[in-house]
């Protein structure tokens, strides 16, 4: 297979990216650019310049919408999305849409056969409306996320011995499992209760925890922002969100942390 360098990479995302774009606009469906891709948009007007993926976020109908019909769309069959209630291989709590072209092949220790080239979709579900219940949820869905990790993760850099250990048992024993078994629990407790009165909402299935609480007036409107040239949706309260989750994001982060953070490998199938 031909490797795909990381010019080629960025291509293909923004086609994904293009794609998705005018898919939601056709179909009514809200989503934004977040995380580092809505720092890139904001502060270089594209991609952060070692930055290597694309991740946008739509609140939680909007995202089961976009999941539930997308693949059933032929107008461009070489783009999928994957959930872990559509491949029994795929572990993420959230959606990734493929290039089903390439192949992309991850450091993680579980692999997942039809992974290629993607950009990322997360979910914002309502949070529980009194600070003390939604301290109980993060922390059950946190305890769901941590222990998630060990279907695909056998070894954590930051563990001792004795969790060491403890992770490289339960991974093997949960091979007898299907991948996407705790990714479809993590989603089901997150949409278990439908806090729509509430006004806190987060992407609480993947991300910072209590970080991502944001007042759901951050959600309700969407304007165009410039990225590589082209424009994509954003959070009407994109400065909210990102100061919320990173501080001061115009500011440069030390030179040593200027590096990709992502390790895979990407190929034409």
């Amino acid at each position: 297979m031909q490797q795909i360098n990381i010019d080629e990479l960025k291509t293909i995302q923004l086609s994904i990216l293009d794609y998705i774009h005018t898919f939601c606009m056709k179909n009514n469906i809200k989503y934004s650019l977040c995380g580092g891709t809505l720092i890139g948009a904001v502060r270089h007007k594209g991609y952060i310049p070692w930055d290597d993926d694309i991740d946008i976020i739509m609140p939680r109908t909007d995202y089961e919408k976009f999941c539930s019909i997308f693949n059933k769309n032929t107008e461009h069959s070489k783009y999928k999305v994957l959930t872990c209630f559509n491949d029994k291989q795929y572990f993420q709590p959230f959606a990734k849409v493929v290039d089903t072209r390439t192949k992309l092949v991850e450091s993680y220790n579980r692999p997942i056969d039809k992974l290629g080239v993607y950009v990322d979709v997360f979910p914002a579900d309502f949070l529980p409306d009194s600070s003390a219940e939604r301290e109980k949820y993060w922390k059950k869905i946190f305890r769901k996320r941590n222990f998630a990790t060990v279907i695909y993760q056998k070894k954590n850099k930051n563990e001792g011995l004795i969790k060491r250990i403890c992770r490289i048992a339960l991974f093997y024993l949960f091979r007898l499992c299907p991948a996407n078994f705790f990714a479809k629990r993590i989603n089901k407790f997150a949409t278990k209760k439908m806090f729509s009165s509430s006004p806190y909402v987060a992407c609480s299935v993947f991300g910072y925890g209590r970080k991502e609480e944001m007042p759901k007036a951050v959600f309700e409107s969407f304007i165009d922002m410039p990225f590589e040239g082209r424009k994509y949706k954003v959070l009407y309260g994109y400065d909210v969100y990102l100061s919320k989750l990173y501080g001061d994001y115009m500011k440069l982060p030390p030179k040593n942390e200027q590096v990709p953070k992502h390790d895979f490998k990407a190929y034409w199938r």
